[in-house]
């Protein structure tokens, strides 16, 4: 944001939708007057890729976390792809999910994501979410691709650990990708040529 501000040699800029620590992709950045537009950007629907992988189940619900001490599985994979394909059957449309510890979500004035790393939990309310698609792209047996476009207030992570859960593997989300919010793109051919920070849509 530093680095933005300096070049446009603006003092009023923002960005429209943290990206997970452990994503890649687009992140919009509003300057000077669009950043009024942030509440209107808030509603664009999103576009992920995520990769997860079976057998395992951790504390922030991604391949990064401790695992969990009571993790208990009742199934192993390999499992069959139509096994996973018919699990996520239940997880499109509009659902309810509990955000995870490991949020932006503020809880008295303190992001969850600092109490999770000092071991605290809290309770945190179930939300509506949608699912607007929701396909399996690529399974080997244990880990595959995900590729969905949900709602704002979504967390793909949540989503993971609730299909391992639905498993009864377990699972973790391994990458994160955002391919578009709303209207905006990345740009796949350019920055397969290594130009980063491309993407298409109308300003």
């Amino acid at each position: 944001m530093v680095r933005a501000r300096k070049r446009l040699g603006l003092k009023r800029v923002g960005h429209a939708g943290t990206l997970d620590p452990l994503a890649s992709g687009l992140l919009l950045l509003l300057a000077g007057n669009a950043t009024r537009l942030f509440d209107h950007m808030q509603e664009f629907s999103k576009t992920y890729t995520a990769g997860f992988r079976l057998g395992v189940r951790t504390d922030s619900q991604d391949i990064t976390g401790v695992p969990v001490p009571d993790h208990a599985p009742s199934r192993r994979p390999p499992l069959d792809r139509d096994d996973v394909v018919a699990a996520l059957d239940a997880f499109r449309g509009t659902i309810r999910q509990i955000p995870p510890m490991h949020s932006a979500l503020k809880k008295d004035g303190q992001p969850l994501y600092r109490l999770a790393r000092k071991g605290i939990v809290v309770h945190r309310e179930a939300r509506e979410v949608t699912v607007h698609s929701l396909d399996l792209a690529e399974f080997d047996g244990t880990e595959g691709v995900v590729r969905m476009v949900v709602s704002k207030g979504f967390y793909v992570r949540t989503l993971i650990d609730d299909l391992g859960v639905s498993l009864g593997t377990g699972a973790v989300m391994t990458t994160l990708r955002r391919e578009a919010i709303g209207p905006f793109r990345l740009d796949v051919d350019s920055e397969a040529r290594g130009e980063k920070g491309i993407l298409t849509g109308l300003f």
